[in-house]
């Protein structure tokens, strides 16, 4: 959506822009954008937030009184030509027809600030009159500033930048000089190499386990009651929720009506504890209930209807409740008490902080993404039958912010898992919000106004570190470590997430995993909605984790077949030898995804320890591939557990894997001798425990690499 088209420069009989010319009338705007509201090119402050796509970010405005008076008007006339125009083609880095992103524009902002000032201080009043002495000079200026290098590079890029407006802009608001510092010399500024390392660090697995654990259990059971409270709340604040359309006439017949509801009831009359401990009658409360008339709201309920509450004989409750406790926990309900209205806010922010925890970090999008979700995202595929999460790309220069209607290419599906559905639809059912995370559910700031900005990403990192608070001291038994410890290493950031999803899916810890969230299932989806799209950075942190694993576990094996342990199976030698032919690993620096793979490649030896096996894998001999495609499933390249065949030759047992056999033998017999089990699951488990015995049995009287019998 753009605004009236304006007649362009050089059609006005002055070379400077009219006033009331829309600063951003050539670009597209965020949905909700009001045309009257936006900036004009004689305005003191620019805002240019509209036409950024992202509703979580919070664009800074251009305040033009940060400029000397003499280069207001030329540097508003640059910032417009940047505005209308695609990037002009530079000599040193060609970026011509991209289109710069108004966030680029607050770096320029600062960076132009301080070429203004120079040029100011040292008596320059005219863009068209700075010479290439002029520019030395700054850019000597610039050298001499105690700013990082990379700081330095900035600010002198700015001015090039400047100089490549140039035919967009009038002769006395352009530089008449050839193109700033062409060439390199020594003494230019040198950007540090930063690489392409992920430097972002895990969340510990404790931390993350369990708050993923209870995000689902906040999700599933307290969220419903939370949201009936807050629903209920929102309807007593409209005046239409049913228990209020009994209440008729002025409001001393309506506090009469209320007092006679609440002894057919049996209700208690809402209390206020007020500081110094004692509880009186929540009159304000009671004013919403009753729907007092327009005209007595601001007067209230009043000193005599008051007396006649405190009156009544009614009992009066220690809070003001609104909702009650129906979801259950390890078997109990959640909490004893009612929800009150004091603590209803802060409960409505640590669900949606929850739902953010299973829908950021269970689909693998980036926070940003994520926070720009709006209702009705939720999709499923009519040919595969995938839930899809849908909502717009978080990275792209050429990202657009465009009316429903128009956004084609900019909407990207991602494939999820259940929990993520149930999330979003227990954030859509708290209220109409134009986003799932609006910038706040209770009381949007005028500045920041619901229905066109989402919450910022600082909030959200706020609300994750609330949300773990809140769970150790609601959750907590007496006794009994925290629910969730705290992470060793930094803050709850949401950008954390990708990468620790990536070590979870890498590692698959076994046993129960977040209420039984495999992260197997979670590593399919989450692999297959970035498959074939241009954002690589997810493979890439796949293949760091991935190759992380393989050289620990490449030095535990070889440190422990070199200490004595003993290998049996049919594929007891090939493992040796592949731990021996893999296990020296001096380190290597690699700077690109496709410098991990090929490591990757080098260093993997395809040992999978698996629950009690070790697989040695060899695709033409997998037993696992071969069931499944016995039964018309596509073969995967890689070990299957769950087709995993006790005669396949792939197999091997370290003493880890017979440790494990032990422990699963002594639950098969315990299952087994159960007289009380049906009788197909005592059968089941006397099979499984006679295999268990077998494998420990031959792993105790096979010979190693040595020929030296073993007896266990």
């Amino acid at each position: 959506m753009t605004t009236a088209a304006l007649l362009p420069l050089e059609q006005h009989e002055s070379p400077w822009p009219a006033a009331d010319t829309v600063v951003l009338r050539n670009r597209p705007l965020r949905v909700g954008t009001d045309p009257a509201m936006l900036s004009r090119f004689g305005d003191p402050v620019w805002h240019i937030k509209p036409a950024h796509p992202d509703a979580h970010l919070n664009i800074a405005a251009l305040i033009w009184a940060r400029y000397p008076n003499t280069f207001q008007l030329p540097f508003k006339t640059f910032f417009l030509a940047a505005l209308d125009h695609p990037y002009p083609g530079d000599p040193a880095v060609q970026r011509g027809g991209e289109r710069a992103g108004v966030a680029t524009f607050r770096y320029w902002f600062m960076d132009l600030e301080i070429f203004a000032k120079w040029l100011d201080d040292h008596g320059i009043t005219r863009l068209c009159d700075v010479t290439a002495q002029d520019l030395d000079a700054y850019r000597a200026h610039v050298l001499g500033l105690s700013r990082k290098e990379g700081r330095k590079i900035d600010m002198l890029a700015a001015v090039r930048t400047l100089w490549l407006y140039g035919p967009h802009l009038p002769e006395e608001g352009r530089l008449s000089t050839g193109y700033p510092w062409p060439g390199a010399s020594d003494d230019d500024p040198k950007r540090p190499a930063e690489g392409r390392e992920n430097k972002t660090p895990r969340i510990a697995p404790e931390t993350m386990t369990a708050l993923l654990a209870w995000a689902l259990h906040v999700v599933e059971s307290v969220g419903p009651d939370v949201r009936d409270a807050w629903v209920t709340h929102q309807q007593i604040n409209a005046g239409v929720h049913p228990s209020q359309a009994e209440y008729r006439g002025p409001t001393f017949d309506r506090v009469l009506q209320y007092i006679e509801r609440c002894r057919r009831t049996g209700e208690s009359l809402p209390g206020l504890r007020q500081k110094d401990g004692t509880v009186t009658v929540n009159c304000n409360a009671i004013k919403r209930m009753i729907r007092t008339p327009e005209l007595k709201v601001r007067v209230g309920i009043t000193p005599s209807q008051k007396r006649m509450l405190s009156d009544s004989g009614l009992p009066i409750a220690q809070d003001t409740y609104v909702g009650q406790i129906a979801g259950m926990i390890d078997g109990r309900p959640w909490r004893e008490t009612p929800i009150t209205l004091t603590e209803l806010r802060t409960l409505v922010r640590m669900v949606a902080a929850a739902c953010f925890v299973v829908i950021c970090y269970l689909s693998g999008a980036r926070p940003g993404e994520v926070l720009n979700l709006r209702p009705g995202c939720r999709e499923v595929d009519e040919e595969t039958g995938e839930l899809l999460m849908v909502g717009r790309r978080g990275k792209g220069f050429d990202r657009a912010s465009l009316l429903p209607e128009e956004v084609t290419e900019d909407q990207r599906p991602w494939v999820v898992v259940a929990p993520v559905h149930a999330a979003i639809a227990l954030l859509e059912s708290l209220g109409d919000y134009p986003f799932l995370f609006p910038a706040s559910f209770t009381n949007a700031h005028a500045a920041r106004p619901n229905e066109f900005n989402a919450r910022q990403g600082w909030s959200i990192n706020n609300d994750l570190e609330d949300l773990l608070a809140w769970v150790n001291a609601t959750f907590r038994r007496p006794g009994e470590a925290l629910p969730i410890p705290p992470d060793p290493t930094k803050h709850l950031h949401a950008s954390r997430f990708r990468r620790t999803l990536a070590y979870f899916i890498v590692r698959r810890p076994r046993g129960l995993v977040a209420a039984a969230l495999q992260y197997a299932h979670v590593h399919t989806k989450v692999t297959l909605s970035y498959a074939g799209r241009s954002d690589t950075t997810w493979m890439d942190d796949i293949h760091i984790e991935t190759l992380e694993l393989v050289l620990e576990q490449n030095e535990q094996d070889a440190r422990l077949l070199n200490e004595g342990e003993h290998v049996s199976g049919p594929s007891a030698d090939e493992y040796r030898h592949r731990v021996r032919a893999r296990a020296r690993f001096a380190g290597r620096v690699v700077t690109a995804g496709k410098s991990v793979e090929r490591l990757l490649d080098q260093a993997n030896p395809n040992i999978h320890h698996g629950e009690g096996m070790t697989c040695v894998w060899r695709r033409e001999t997998a037993a696992c591939r071969q069931a499944r495609l016995e039964a018309g499933l596509p073969a995967e390249d890689g070990p299957d557990e769950s087709e995993c065949r006790s005669a396949c030759t792939n197999l091997a047992y370290t003493d880890r894997s017979i440790v494990e056999q032990r422990l699963r033998l002594k639950r098969w017999e315990v299952t087994a001798a159960d007289r009380l089990a049906p009788r197909p699951l005592r059968d089941r488990a006397a099979a499984l425990a006679a295999g268990s015995r077998a494998i420990i049995d031959a792993h105790g009287h096979t010979t190693d690499s040595n020929n030296q019998t073993r007896e266990h």
